[in-house]
């Protein structure tokens, strides 16, 4: 009996010397932010799995509760994807940072005109594109999700390269890279000072979201007529640490892989990504490899400051087959333009960029957000008649400061801030003939700067109508310094010279009014600018600089109106445009001679008037029970009628100027419907369907000229599923263009007709294609 005393008085003195350590609970505080723009996510529920306990987030994000150690806490918010974090002995203080569905993204917090706020709060036509709906794809083209938001459309010249992207008819007035609009990566921009925006050293698998404002932006982002694009790459889950492995292969010797290593602590996270890429092309000579390597890392030191750092590497070699007739792409799409294929026509780009962004709120009222970056490209690009090269390097920053006050009757919000931007470009091109390299043509030195200052403000002026102002002043200058004048010819014109465009004052209005909860209503007025490129300026192959070049000036009036019903289950947003443009840019393309090579030279032609109706809506129906967890169809649809208005094919005013007056904008296509379904199950299975209807377009300034209509069904069945603790597993096939349509993504526009009056426009893209892939993650 002693024997079984002594042995219970132990066992309690055991049980009593562990207990603590077992049930004792800890208080943990922390808060709940968006990822891309650290913004508090106000009202988002914390529950500790499995039990009832759990607190909702205040409207500065932050929360706290008391939970033991070895708990699963789920982090949840309309608009936001689920999260769910364990809970360590060392946990006290949590950042988590939620990712947007595509589910109800009204809700979700956007970077707006002024301050961040959600897309329904925000005065103005806003796209979003989640991971979730990168993830309906295979992830490589930016086209097969972006398109999918009314009023932009995504054009790729090859396979794997040439994106632009053409937002309201602008980023297409050039026939190389985009122009008209801002881009910007992890708020670094990609964008050059002289306007022009090369898209094909990012990686596009790494996206995990882009934000799209749409219409003039030129008020907080300087020279953005058309709008401004915000990609953001995929961030590391706050508290967890895996590594994953994705490999996707596909038609025309498609093969790619991404490695990823992604860790984060309680307040930190890191993700470093290797991307190897290949494909040997869909037409003869289009073959392209390329390779990424990024880091992303996010740092919350306290809850008033964060940082978040970038750093990207590139090295890309995409060949080029050329353009092709009308008569060509019907009968041979995959043939390509001999002179292309002689000169061994190709971009070969390397390039690198590191940017940090610092956020800092002195007060609840007062913040500022900063990014320094600094970048560099080597672009080797030959092509039918001769080869460029160019090196640039460029370094810039952006500042903004923020004021709110909530509790204020007139709820404030300002913001000023102000942008830079510097290029140094060293451009030189050859002559090249059945690859053999021949005298030096140019040898530019260029430097490129545009800067710009802006203000906003927003009040409420009654219980449910917001009216916001802003004006930012842009500056855009050129300095060119000609290298080769000196050793050349006397006939050769010396093109060295400065350009100071006149400071433009961009202002923005707006009214906002919250009808309902889930309703809103609004209608701005804006003014926008895009400055002549370089290449604009500059026509190296006959000497000439066109000094007399114009800024496009455009005013734009939009109303619409963004809301949902039945439980925020269906979401819809409408918006009606009318913007008239003056002193448009057109470039006019001339055909090679037996001494100069093939080249073009922008006029201020005109006026062009651009009137639009965009239509987004989507319904989310989620059983509580059964084997199907998701049906979501959608639909968006794009009407555009954009026609020259006192329109001429220079401004000569002579026998030879052609009036256009009247005539349907070249590239632009009248309607564009995108429509789809996801349907989810429970055990894991995903299926993904989308139809992409574009209608034909003139491709010529006369209107005698046109690219048929075209569509594109794209489908993805797969399983995503975890096997145990540790591993996730998502496998999936998918068919792109599953009709086989023939089309050209992208269409050179205003080309000088051949003899025989086809224009050798198009470049083909792929019929029908599949391609299966696999990721696997451990996570630790």
């Amino acid at each position: 009996m002693k024997f079984l005393y002594t042995k219970f008085t132990l066992t309690l003195l055991l049980l009593t010397a562990f207990c603590p350590a077992v049930f004792a609970q800890l208080a943990l505080t922390g808060r709940i932010v968006d990822p891309t723009n650290a913004q508090p996510i106000a009202g988002a529920s914390v529950l500790i799995t499995g039990t009832q306990r759990g607190t909702t987030a205040d409207d500065k994000g932050e929360f706290s509760l008391s939970a033991n150690e070895g708990d699963q806490l789920q982090f949840s918010a309309i608009g936001y994807q689920t999260l769910t974090v364990g809970v360590k002995a060392t946990t006290r203080s949590l950042t988590i940072e939620l990712d947007p569905s595509n589910t109800d993204l009204n809700e979700v917090i956007v970077s707006g005109y002024s301050a961040p706020q959600t897309i329904q709060r925000t005065a103005g036509a806003v796209g979003l594109i989640t991971s979730r709906d990168i993830q309906r794809t295979n992830g490589l083209h930016l086209q097969n999700y972006v398109n999918l938001i009314p009023g932009v459309k995504v054009e790729m010249r090859t396979i794997a390269a040439g994106n632009r992207i053409v937002i309201r008819g602008y980023g297409n007035q050039t026939n190389f890279n985009g122009v008209g609009y801002k881009a910007y990566l992890n708020d670094i921009p990609l964008t050059d000072a002289d306007g022009t925006t090369f898209l094909d050293d990012i990686d596009f698998t790494t996206l995990s979201r882009v934000e799209v404002l749409k219409g003039p932006a030129s008020s907080a982002y300087g020279n953005a007529i058309g709008g401004v694009v915000n990609l953001y790459t995929e961030r590391a889950p706050i508290g967890k640490t895996s590594i994953s492995q994705q490999v996707l292969a596909g038609s025309y010797g498609l093969f790619r892989t991404n490695t990823s290593l992604k860790t984060g602590s309680d307040n930190t996270s890191l993700n470093i990504n290797y991307g190897h890429q290949k494909y040997d092309g869909f037409r003869v000579h289009g073959g392209s490899t390329k390779d990424f390597l990024s880091i992303t890392s996010d740092t919350y030191m306290s809850a008033k400051r964060s940082m978040s750092v970038f750093v990207g590497y590139t090295n890309s070699y995409d060949l080029l087959a050329g353009e092709i007739d009308s008569v060509a792409i019907l009968e041979q799409p995959e043939s390509s333009d001999p002179a292309y294929v002689s000169n061994n026509a190709s971009i070969k780009t390397e390039s690198a960029r590191a940017g940090i962004s610092h956020n800092y709120q002195f007060t609840d009222r007062f913040a500022n957000k900063t990014t320094i970056f600094v970048g560099g490209q080597v672009i080797d690009q030959p092509f039918a008649a001769g080869v460029n090269k160019t090196n640039k390097f460029k370094f810039g920053g952006r500042s903004v400061f923020t004021y709110s006050n909530d509790a204020s009757p007139l709820r404030p919000t300002v913001s000023i801030g102000g942008e830079f931007l510097k290029n140094f470009n060293y451009a030189k091109g050859y002559g090249l003939s059945n690859g053999i390299l021949g005298a030096l043509r140019s040898d530019l030195e260029i430097q490129a700067m545009q800067y710009s200052v802006f203000a906003q403000a927003a009040l409420q002026i009654a219980p449910k109508l917001t009216l916001s102002a802003g004006a930012g002043l842009n500056y855009v200058e050129y300095g060119i310094t000609d290298m080769r004048a000196a050793t050349t010819t006397p006939a050769y014109v010396n093109v060295s010279g400065y350009k100071r465009f006149k400071p433009i004052l961009a202002p923005r209005a707006a009214l906002a009014y919250q009808a309902t909860n889930n309703v809103s209503f609004y209608a701005s007025a804006s003014q926008g600018y895009s400055a002549p490129g370089t290449n604009q300026v500059v026509v190296a192959q006959t000497g000439v600089v066109n000094y007399d070049l114009r800024p496009e000036l455009g005013t734009s009036y939009e109303i619409g109106s963004k809301g949902s019903f039945l439980n925020k289950t269906l979401t819809y947003e409408i918006a009606y445009f009318t913007m008239m443009v003056s002193d448009k840019l057109v470039p006019q393309g001339f055909a090679a001679t037996s001494t100069v090579p093939a080249y073009s030279i922008t006029t201020n032609a005109g006026k062009v008037q651009h009137n639009g109706l965009e239509l987004a809506v989507q319904y989310a129906y989620r059983p509580a029970a059964g084997a199907v967890s998701l049906i979501r169809p959608f639909v968006s649809y794009t009407y555009n009628d954009f026609y020259y208005k006192d329109y001429k094919s220079d401004n000569n005013s002579d026998a030879k100027t052609v009036d256009y007056t009247g005539k349907k904008e070249s590239g632009i296509a009248p309607n564009l419907l995108n429509a789809g379904v996801d349907i989810e199950v429970r055990p894991g299975f995903y299926l993904n369907g989308t139809m992409m209807y574009v209608d034909k377009m003139p491709i010529n300034l006369p209107n005698n000229h046109f690219a048929p209509a075209y569509t594109l069904v794209n489908g993805k069945l797969g399983y995503r599923s975890a096997l145990g603790t540790h591993l996730n597993l998502d496998v999936y096939v998918g068919s792109d263009n599953m009709l086989s349509s023939t089309y050209s993504s992208l269409v050179f526009l205003n080309l000088a007709n051949p003899a025989n009056n086809r224009p050798l426009a198009y470049n083909p893209s792929p019929k029908i294609t599949f391609y299966s892939g696999a990721m696997l993650k451990y996570i630790f």
